[in-house]
């Protein structure tokens, strides 16, 4: 009787499973039908409606993501300047600033769904060898798919990236941070009265995992801190670009600007940079639903395309590294380095992580219609989640991991999910994890996991972006080298360690916090454990971060491995600025969205202060040669 219990009680928890799992893969489908049919239905509205004609402005903004979306909006303050945003994406909608819904962005028309050549050294249980990275193709970019998580990054990061900048201070790189940030909860602000694009709050929703997790924290002598914008060493809860339950970006106070002269155009693929025999940028050329346009500005172009569309446009526009140019048959305006210095930050250990005890979020919890409804009517719930919950920073170099000062060199994500919680139908495909790793690990985790990512904040390997040919619909040729320089590995495997030393303290393994210890495909040789079975580990299930940058980087006119210089002017070319991720000379100490916003808000300066400049140049010679134009 007890034995036949038991069994029903086993096939009640399978069942139940299996209609939950059901109800996902359900969910996931008609998720999929709206998104594809509304792209669908978007594309033809749009071909009913006869594009916005204009051809000139003052200011063309190429990108509506986290960086054009500042820089458009700081232009257009003056109701004299023209300004046009040309973002490659569809608008966005109602629907997809519902946080939880930036993962399942990926992979579709919302995103360019980039690849990664095959790695040598790292990604090797990934289809291929080779690591997806989604970016946003939308007005808003990658800030519509990211985890809404806000950090400014450490103090030796700015020091670094305007290394030899003569008026370089700390203090002004605060003042542009200041600018752009507004903190509060939904009710006690009003996004219409505030000149700064980003709202920053608490978590929404958070399950039991942090009070564990920062206990744990404590117990080993870590300092646990309030706020840590700053990536100082220790754990924190974080920040998130939140207002009223919703998503929060850049681009959501651009579309507030409701001056006449700000135009957005999206739908509209910028192709290459019109540059004079002048070396002047002129303008653009685009293509809108298959059919090629010209946008001319009197003052600036500025390209806020990507990591990966900024140096793509450059290229194409005959600035870049004059063999790969000549090979490709594109004439060489400017022989720069343009896609070198690529870098990223990149993470493994999903599932390492397991647990006795239930968190307060599960698949099940997901999906229930009374988390819909939770959203729609409080703003709250699973469907408010950021996914991340608790972060940490540490120095791995010092002797004390727990000291509290120095710039980090490690980040911890800590997550109350696994990618086993759906049973490999959606998340880990996202992630590209091969059939064959799936099989022989994941799928035989049988308790529940949660997910501590140990993530390399500086690593010493970097790669490049290239064109595979000359036509703009081309995917570029992106190769990160991912971990060829081994002191890359040594700093996850610390990370790992510190991972194994939370577990045992109090806190976590009374919760049933528990190492997974079954051995990983294709690392069954070395003993488990051990620094050589780890390394295999890494190099088998090495996972973006998502924050690459460094493609166009930015530093000293005389520096031979910059491309834009502390103005951020392309070099060689007047009126042409590079205003996004691919500028980071460096990767910050912590999540990049926030550190790339404030460059834009210091860009905007620049760029204003750059045409002041000119024009009072050009009167005062206007005295001297009257028919000079202005």
């Amino acid at each position: 009787m007890h034995i036949f219990h038991v069994h029903k009680w086993v096939a009640k928890m399978v069942l139940k499973r299996t209609l939950v799992i059901v109800l996902y893969v359900t969910s996931m489908f008609i998720f999929g039908f709206i998104l594809k049919y509304s792209d669908v239905l978007s594309d033809f509205l749009y071909s009913l409606s006869p594009i916005d004609t204009r051809q000139e402005f003052d200011y063309i903004v190429v990108g509506g993501g986290s960086a054009g979306s500042v820089i458009a909006n700081r232009l257009a303050r003056n109701a004299q300047d023209r300004v046009l945003v040309l973002e490659a994406g569809k608008n966005t909608m109602g629907l997809l600033h519902i946080p939880s819904v930036g993962l399942l962005l990926q992979g579709t028309p919302f995103d360019w769904s980039y690849k990664t050549v095959p790695q040598q050294n790292a990604c090797l249980a990934l289809n291929n060898n080779v690591s997806v990275w989604p970016m946003g193709k939308v007005l808003g970019g990658t800030s519509m798919l990211n985890n809404m998580l806000y950090v400014r990054g450490h103090e030796e990061d700015f020091k670094e990236w305007f290394k030899g900048k003569e008026d370089y201070s700390y203090d002004d790189v605060m003042a542009y941070y200041k600018k752009l940030e507004v903190f509060g909860t939904p009710k006690e602000k009003d996004p219409s009265r505030f000149d700064a694009p980003v709202f920053i709050r608490d978590l929404i929703f958070s399950t039991d995992l942090n009070n564990i997790l920062l206990k744990g924290a404590k117990n080993l002598g870590f300092p646990v801190l309030d706020t840590n914008f700053n990536s100082k060493l220790g754990f924190n809860i974080p920040k998130a670009n939140l207002h009223n339950g919703k998503r929060w970006t850049s681009t959501d106070q651009l579309k507030k600007n409701t001056n006449s002269n700000l135009l957005i155009r999206t739908n509209c693929f910028v192709n290459k940079v019109i540059i004079n025999v002048g070396f002047e940028a002129q303008g653009v050329e685009y293509s809108y639903l298959g059919k090629k346009n010209s946008a001319y500005a009197k003052k600036a172009v500025i390209l806020s395309a990507g990591v990966i569309g900024t140096p793509k446009i450059l290229m194409l526009s005959g600035i870049g590294r004059k063999h790969h140019l000549d090979d490709l048959k594109i004439h060489t305006v400017v022989d720069l380095p343009v896609g070198d210095n690529l870098q990223d930050h990149v993470t493994t250990g999903f599932d390492l992580v397991l647990l006795n005890n239930s968190l307060s979020l599960s698949l099940e919890r997901i999906v229930s219609p009374f988390s819909a409804l939770e959203y729609f009517f409080k703003g709250s719930g699973p469907w408010s989640s950021t996914g991340c919950e608790v972060m940490a920073y540490f120095d791995t170099g010092s002797k004390n991991v727990s000291q509290k000062s120095g710039r980090p060199d490690l980040q911890f994500m800590i997550m109350p999910l696994g990618i086993t919680e759906d049973s490999g139908y959606y998340l880990r495909k996202l992630m590209g994890i091969s059939d064959l790793v799936w099989s022989r690990y994941f799928s035989k985790i049988q308790k529940k996991s949660m997910t501590i990512l140990p993530v390399l904040l500086h690593p010493k390997s970097n790669g490049i972006v290239r064109l595979k040919d000359k036509n703009p619909s081309t995917e570029p040729f992106i190769d990160p080298q991912y971990l060829t320089n081994r002191q890359d590995i040594e700093v996850l495997i610390s990370g790992i360690r510190l991972i194994q030393n939370l577990l045992k303290t109090q806190p976590l393994a009374s919760f049933g916090a528990d190492f997974n210890t079954h051995a990983f495909p294709g690392c069954e040789e070395f003993p488990f454990d051990s620094e050589k079975y780890w390394e295999c580990y890494i190099r088998q299930l090495t996972i973006t971060s998502y924050h690459p940058v460094g493609t166009c980087k930015m530093g000293r006119k005389e520096d031979a491995s910059t491309v834009v210089d502390f103005t951020f002017q392309v070099k060689g070319i007047n009126k042409l600025y590079a205003v996004d991720g691919s500028v980071l000379p460096t990767l910050p100490s912590g999540n990049i969205n926030g550190p790339i916003m404030m460059l834009a808000e210091m860009a905007a300066d620049l760029v204003k202060k750059a045409h002041y400049l000119s024009y009072k140049q050009c009167v005062l010679m206007d005295l001297f040669v009257p028919e000079t134009m202005c």
